[in-house]
């Protein structure tokens, strides 16, 4: 606690340089997530070996550093001259730019939070981007953390207004829980009749397991907006390639990864989620 305190009070005392170590911190996080993009989709140790370049070659930790290496080097692999994906600096840039977002727009323990949140939402959305596969094990872990982190913290789920603790850790845990059930069952059923009108399978079981993982974090309303805020960000994604195919008249075979927008869907919730049904009340209201 003594280390907690001197941290709060020096942010207290230095908050732009407090912006720019956060910042930091997660371009950090996001180097460590495109390893991971990278490596479990294939199955592979997202421990060992260290980074290397696509010809083989282990790269030296200074042209490894989020951003910076990307920048130093053009885009391009020093050993062998193999385009390096703009992806790497994006992953960088994004997980940068939301720990700063959490670190000013929320309160601290949800602040905190996003940290295992938000990077588990970009580690998904890349994995399916670059592979259109979805590792489980992320997958679950956004389920089991978003479970235990509701009945460490209640303020998660606003779950604050009881003068008993224990009383607001329960109430958090039963908002957590309805949002897995209701992320479970709301996908499972669309995919069961999407998959029987389409006579293919229209969902894949990874966006089941999201679904419920953001509405163990968010709550049955995030679990609901994840769904159906998503398949509106997924229609937004696609629309231009939607109009390039009709103007060339030709149809579009594009296959359009639903994670990525699942996952945008529920960071924006996670972020505004009381003021975007404040706002939809307001409208239905009027």
């Amino acid at each position: 606690m003594p280390l907690l305190t001197a941290l709060q009070h020096f942010a207290a005392q230095h908050p732009a340089l407090t912006v720019v170590f956060v910042g930091i911190f997660g371009a950090c996080i996001g180097s460590f997530l495109n390893v991971c993009i990278h490596r479990m989709p294939k199955g592979e140790s997202i421990i060992t070996p260290g980074s290397r370049c696509a010809c083989g070659k282990p790269i030296p930790f200074w042209l490894n550093l989020p951003l910076v290496g990307w920048l130093s080097l053009r885009g391009q692999a020093r050993c062998c001259g193999i385009p390096i994906s703009v992806r790497y600096p994006l992953v960088e840039l994004i997980t940068a730019l939301l720990f700063i977002a959490s670190w000013i727009m929320l309160p601290g323990p949800k602040a905190a939070l996003a940290c295992i949140f938000l990077p588990l939402l970009i580690l998904l959305a890349g994995c399916d981007l670059d592979d259109m596969m979805v590792p489980d094990a992320p997958n679950f872990a956004l389920v089991g953390t978003g479970i235990i982190f509701s009945m460490l913290a209640p303020s998660l789920h606003n779950e604050t207004g009881h003068p008993i603790e224990v009383i607001n850790r329960i109430h958090a845990l039963g908002d957590s829980l309805i949002g897995v059930a209701a992320g479970t069952a709301l996908v499972w059923w669309i995919r069961t009749i999407g998959t029987v009108l389409a006579g293919r399978e229209a969902m894949g079981e990874a966006d089941i397991i999201l679904c419920a993982g953001i509405g163990a974090y968010c709550g049955w309303q995030g679990a609901l907006f994840c769904l159906f805020g998503g398949s509106v960000i997924g229609v937004i994604t696609a629309l231009p390639a939607l109009i390039s195919a009709k103007i060339r008249g030709s149809e579009y075979e594009g296959i359009v990864p639903f994670v990525p927008s699942m996952a945008a869907a529920g960071a924006i919730w996670f972020f505004r989620g009381p003021e975007l049904l404040l706002a939809w009340h307001n409208w239905v209201a009027s």
